[in-house]
Order: structure tokens, then sequence, then C-alpha cells
């Protein structure tokens, strides 16, 4: 699979969220629930279904969230791109070097950027030896695909990702909706096209030569999720 490609992967699976969150509104949301919960299509297994429905009735009427929403989208199309990908370009020759320091660089075949939750902006990489890699379309677990086994090399200060996630906690405590995963996702979706981009430019100016195995493959997850291929050496 070529670059181009995995960009175009990368860019459905942002875009297809986006696309979601751009018809949304926080009322609107809360008028789902509510018209779910009040048809019967949602189980709710206690004894706060009345109290539930009476809240969200309350919820769906109050629209002063909705601008507030509507303003983070616009933040995020308005995030300089241009300054992000030469950001993550600077990441990345500081885990280059780092490579380059351990000398382990000719046992490398595949390097994964994992990230934790959303405000822990550090990421960890791993890299491995050797071996066959999987060719990811759609992100999956792939620990069965792989000896995980032949690791060489680890660096617990990997790509720092808060120039680019964007703080959405103001949606963090909204009673009976999780839209700030929604919207955090959708900047960390965005990021993997930036980071594939700034791996493009180191590509073509040389500086991923460091790597001699091929085919070479990038990847990126978060802790304990499915698995998606950012960039490869062919």
């Amino acid at each position: 699979m070529d670059n181009s490609k995995i960009l175009k992967l990368l860019e459905a699976q942002r875009d297809s969220l986006l696309s979601k969150l751009k018809v949304t509104t926080i009322s609107g949301l809360y008028k789902e629930q509510y018209d779910e919960n009040k048809a019967g299509r949602v189980f709710v297994f206690d004894n706060g279904e009345r109290k539930m429905l009476s809240d969200l009735k309350k919820l769906l009427k109050d629209t002063s969230h909705d601008e507030s929403f509507k303003n983070k989208l616009t933040e995020y199309s308005n995030l300089d791109n241009s300054a992000l990908v030469a950001y993550f370009q600077r990441e990345f020759e500081r885990v280059l070097n780092e490579i380059f320091i351990s000398g382990k660089q000719d046992e490398i075949q595949a390097l994964f950027i994992e990230y934790d939750f959303y405000y822990h902006y550090t990421s960890i990489i791993v890299c491995y030896d050797r071996q066959k890699y999987p060719v990811i379309e759609e992100p999956r677990y792939i620990s069965n695909e792989y000896d995980f086994n032949k690791q060489v090399l680890f660096i617990d200060s990997g790509i720092n990702f808060q120039p680019a996630w964007v703080d959405c906690e103001e949606f963090d405590n909204l009673d009976y909706l999780q839209v700030n995963f929604d919207l955090e996702r959708l900047f960390q979706l965005h990021s993997r096209t930036l980071l594939h981009q700034a791996l493009d430019n180191l590509n073509t100016n040389g500086k991923l030569n460091l790597f001699s195995n091929r085919p070479f493959s990038f990847y990126i997850n978060q802790h304990d999720s499915e698995v998606m291929m950012l960039y490869r050496l062919n």
C-alpha cells in the first residue's frame, strides 16, 4: 500500500467523524436521547428512567452550549496545519536522533506510536525487529499478527501532541452526553494526517533513510485500542 492511499484512509476516518459533528448540536443530541428513551429503544436498568426523561426534556430546550460547540469546530477549522506539520517534523527529528544514538536503527522494521488519555500529551514509541508486519486499511487489533517479543527499543518520551490536541474540557461534564470524546477523537484523528505529512516531508528530505529495512512500517494507536497504519517505506 502506498502512502497516498494511507493518507486518504486517514483523512476519511477523520472526515467521517467531522461530517457527523457538523450536523450536531448539544441540544439536538439531548433531543435524540430523549426521543430514544421515550420510544423505549434504550432500556434503563434502574428506577431513574422517569427522572432521566424529565432531565432530558429540560436539557433539550437548553441551547446555551450550542454556540460553544460550534466554536470548537471552528477552532478545528482554524488550526495552523502548516505550523503543526513543521512542529511534528521537529518532534520526529528528535526521536530519530534518539534512535540513531541507540545504534539500533538497522535492527528496526516497525515503529509504533502509542498515546494514553487525551490530556496526557506525550506518547511512547516502541520499535520492533525484522519480521512481517501487516498492512492496515481500517483500524484493528494486530497483537496476533506480529511478534511483540521482538522489541528493539522503547522511547518513553515520544511525540508530544499538545499543540494539535485542543482543550475540550468544557464539554466533559454534560449530563448524559459524552460529546467530549467525539471532539477529542476529531483532534486525534486530524493529528494523524499531520503526522503522516511530517513523515512524508522527512522522507522527501532523506531523513528516513536512517532505517535500512524494507518495507518499514509506522503505526499509531491509543493504548489498548485498535492500531492504524501511519506511513510505510516500501
